[in-house]
């Protein structure tokens, strides 16, 4: 029985817990296989709308597969978050006064370990409570045992295949983390900084070096000049004083430098600039390292006592002094300057020589740039393949190791004479490199970088290494959905990593969303206050509202431009489909047994075919991974087609024994066949409703298939819709009640389906009397009535009116047309303004149209 009101959210608690219990999320035997995992979100995280988007895309097409009788899994599971994680347990740590060096590394672990039992599953139940259909019995973490020993096993292949070596090369340190982080997790922004300008003693003369970062001429190890620069030409070779440490260098000629930029003369500090070390190792330079790995001043003799020990920004304010006193500093000015920032820790990063593990790129990256060449691999846009290979051409070897704690730690044991041994643990090592029980081993201290072990997730999560039979099934999975940001930091180690171990693809087809942004299309930040919380969404609107209200605008690679009134309006058509379940129930729960194949009525052919229709479409559209337009086309056949046409035709039909049978069969079986439709993105209240119908689970029934029939009926029943809206159009436009009969003249006999559906809809009663006066006429195709309009309306004063209309719409139009035919409006307007204001016209026009042709009807 169902309830009277639609209440989403004891539905939603009802449905989550009776399919999670019935086991309803898990594969079922079928030769159609379709697997899909997700992309892991942190464990330290919360739901936020880019979630809600993703997972919404990913649960309606596992649910439609799941209906298609595919055996079908979306695994889930949770990222360890390194660096994410180590700072907030650090952060509550310090704020009982304890640091992680005061506990020590097992200790420290221990209390991280804790924080995830108590608070890692907390993003797991908040995607429950959206209803998302994954496997949880599958659920995995990056930390677990099983994931563990993969990313282990992929380590020492990787290294005995001689693709992971130790070396010393210049990265992006991170001096709050006190850690080496990829180029990928470095942010640029564009900030206001100074340009100062400094003499360096070239003899008896000098020369002058302009620099954004004084503080690191304490480690110059050279002058460069362009060779073809006519005015240093005679100074290559020569030598150069370094202010404040007295260094002489030599004067090099170098391509890299820009003739045009500044003086001409480039400071040369191998230790602190990527561009500095390239040139460093063309030269054979020294490396002078002058800040150390907490981004202080290193305490060195030949750096000034009192700069010693100095944060690197203070040493930089005293530096500029120190050269104004000397009369070294010839000028400063302002300028724009590229600052690289940690993504995590927002901290200004420092490029320091240190040692590192890396993974050699070029080979494996080959493999992974071919299969999307060849479409092995597809991205969905194609044009997001573009920004995969412009990173993938280029890239250069992935720095692995993290100086953190948390993470997994990096398989490699050091003796005595700091000589490194990989194996998958101590044991193994010992073995492999016949090392003696005496000889002391200690295990390297840092972690490798969480994306590391994310590019093994796709295989990993399914048993790798060991030969499981999900694995077996479910790999290479058959799609993966993510965003475009994270194409270079997963998309593509995930593609060159299954390739590597697994010698196959990880995904056949990628689907790239966009952002979610708020409704002026800005990006949604704390600072602007446009955030908004998708569980507040789902506890005030419920979750099937805002799963809908997010995927009829998710269209595959663009932003999401999201309105609360969306989710407003989701909740509005849920109360649509409520009430029109209880038409149905009112209808047909008395339903005799009657064969849908051989329906006579023209109304019940027109619905089913109308159906038919919706779901070829539907079905072509989800194909393509274009669910937004499938869904926006399910929802225009439901609202207008279903429940606002056929509802009427069939309460018409149901006064007559005659169709009574054939009409309630033909209700019941399209409303609930597009349920079919609709629960995949709106499951909850979907399978209520099919629950009050059947005894059997909506989620362990199949998808639709098209119905036969033998006759094409559509044009005679959009005749049909068309006159019923220009009467309705008539009665409105002149203020006529709806509940007022009128009388239509037609002397051309029509099929009484046609006259009967007709006089009760649009409530008019049809006669072949022909009465003088004005006539307007309403006419569809071969189908026409005349109205008696002076019976009605005033005519004269009815005219008068409509030209006054006609005036009113023109000066509008004047005023539209005026501002596209304004240079200064095109150009600087934004273009969606220029949209609106084409679209106007065409309004406008077709306004004028409109009452034209009544005028013309009204006067002759």
């Amino acid at each position: 029985m169902q309830d009277e009101n639609y209440d989403p959210l004891s539905i939603e608690k009802k449905w989550q817990k009776n399919w999670e219990q019935g086991k309803k999320f898990q594969p079922k035997d079928s030769e159609q296989i379709f697997s899909i995992v997700i992309p892991p979100p942190n464990v330290t995280g919360s739901l936020h709308m880019g979630h809600a988007l993703e997972h919404s895309i990913i649960d309606v097409i596992t649910r439609i597969k799941r209906l298609q009788g595919f055996k079908t899994l979306w695994l889930p599971g949770t990222d360890h978050a390194g660096i994410i994680t180590q700072l907030l347990v650090e952060k509550e740590l310090e704020e009982n006064g304890i640091s992680k060096h005061d506990l020590g590394r097992e200790n420290f672990l221990k209390k991280v370990w804790e924080w995830k039992d108590e608070s890692g599953d907390n993003i797991t139940n908040q995607m429950k409570t959206l209803g998302m259909s994954c496997d949880w019995s599958r659920e995995r973490f990056t930390m677990d045992e099983g994931l563990s020993e993969a990313v282990v096993n992929v380590f020492v292949s990787l290294y005995e295949n001689d693709l992971i070596y130790k070396g010393t090369r210049m990265v992006n340190w991170d001096t709050k983390l006190k850690s080496a982080v990829s180029d990928l997790e470095v942010t640029s922004s564009n900030e206001s900084g100074k340009l100062w300008t400094i003499k360096y003693k070239a003899g008896e003369t000098y020369i002058e070096i302009a620099t954004t970062r004084p503080e690191t001429l304490l480690g110059d190890t050279a002058v460069a000049v362009n060779p073809l620069d006519e005015r240093y030409k005679s100074l290559i070779g020569q030598t150069v004083t370094i202010p404040l440490v007295n260094r002489d260098v030599e004067i090099i000629a170098d391509d890299y430098v820009d003739i045009e930029f500044g003086s001409g003369c480039v400071k040369i500090t191998p230790s602190h600039d990527f561009n500095d070390y390239e040139i460093g190792k063309r030269h054979n330079l020294e490396l002078i390292r002058c800040i150390d790995f907490d981004g202080n001043i290193e305490n060195h003799d030949y750096i000034p006592k009192e700069l010693r020990g100095l944060n690197r920004f203070e040493a930089r304010e005293k530096i500029v002094g120190m050269l104004e006193e000397q009369g070294n500093l010839v000028s400063v000015e302002d300028y724009q300057i590229q600052i690289p920032k940690g993504d995590r820790s927002k901290t200004i990063l420092e490029p320091m020589v240190s040692e590192q593990w890396f993974v050699k790129t070029e080979e494996i990256a080959k493999k992974a740039i071919k299969v999307v060449e060849e479409e092995e691999v597809k991205f969905i846009p194609k044009n997001w393949e573009k920004t995969y290979f412009e990173w993938m051409y280029n890239i250069q070897d992935w720095c692995i190791s993290r100086q953190q704690w948390w993470g997994h730690r990096i398989p490699a044991w050091y003796d005595e004479n700091q000589n490194h041994y990989v194996g998958t643990c101590e044991s193994d090592v010992r073995k492999k490199y016949s090392l003696a029980d005496d000889v002391k081993l200690k295990q390297d201290e840092d972690v490798l970088d969480t994306w590391f072990s994310s590019a093994l997730w796709p295989f990993s999560t399914l048993g790798w290494p060991e030969e499981t039979d999900d694995l077996k099934d479910f790999y290479p999975t058959s799609l993966l959905v993510t965003g475009f940001d994270i194409i270079f930091f997963w998309v593509a180690r995930m593609i060159m990593m299954g390739l590597y171990t697994m010698e196959s693809i990880p995904f056949k087809d990628i689907l790239i969303h966009g952002l979610v942004r708020d409704s002026q299309g800005r990006k949604m930040s704390k600072s602007l206050g446009n955030t908004m919380d998708p569980l507040e969404l789902s506890e005030k609107h419920g979750a099937d509202a805002l799963r809908f209200s997010l995927i009829e605008k998710a269209n595959p690679g663009q932003d999401v431009p999201f309105d609360e009134e969306w989710t407003v309006s989701a909740k509005k058509f849920g109360n649509k489909i409520w009430n029109a379940a209880k038409f149905v129930h009112l209808y047909t729960d008395e339903l005799p047994s009657y064969d849908i194949e051989n329906i006579a009525c023209t109304e019940n052919k027109w619905i089913v075919s109308k159906f038919n229709d919706t779901l070829l479409e539907f079905n072509d559209l989800f194909e393509k991974y274009k669910i937004s337009d499938a869904f926006k086309l399910l929802y225009n056949f439901l609202w207008s087609e279903l429940f606002d046409w056929y509802f009427e035709f069939s309460k018409n039909l149901f006064v007559d024994d005659t169709h009574k049978a054939e009409t309630q069969a033909v209700l019941r079986f399209v409303f609930l066949e597009s349920l079919k439709l609709l629960n995949p993105a709106m499951p909850h209240i979907t399978e209520e409703i099919w629950s009050t119908f059947n005894k059997n689970y909506l989620i362990d029934n199949e998808w639709p298939t098209e119905i036969k029939i033998d006759s094409d009926i559509n044009d005679e029943i959009e005749s049909l819709k068309e006159i019923i809206i220009k009467i309705r159009n008539f009665k409105s436009n002149y203020n006529l009640k709806n509940s007022l009969e009128i009388e239509l003249n037609s002397t051309t006999p029509y099929p009484n389906w046609f006259v009967n559906q007709l006089e009760n809809t649009a409530n008019v009663n049809i006669s072949d009397k022909k009465e003088d006066g004005v006539h307007l006429t309403f006419q569809s195709n071969h189908y026409s009535f005349s109205l008696l309009v002076n019976k009605y309306i005033d005519i004269d004063k009815e005219i008068k009116r409509l030209y006054k209309k006609i005036d009113e719409l023109n000066k509008s139009l004047d005023i539209s047309n005026m501002r596209l035919n304004n240079d200064k409006f095109i150009q600087n307007a934004k273009q969606e303004l220029i949209d609106q204001e084409n679209q106007n016209v065409q309004n406008i026009n077709s306004q004028i149209d409109s009452i034209k042709s009544t005028l013309n009807s009204l006067e002759n």
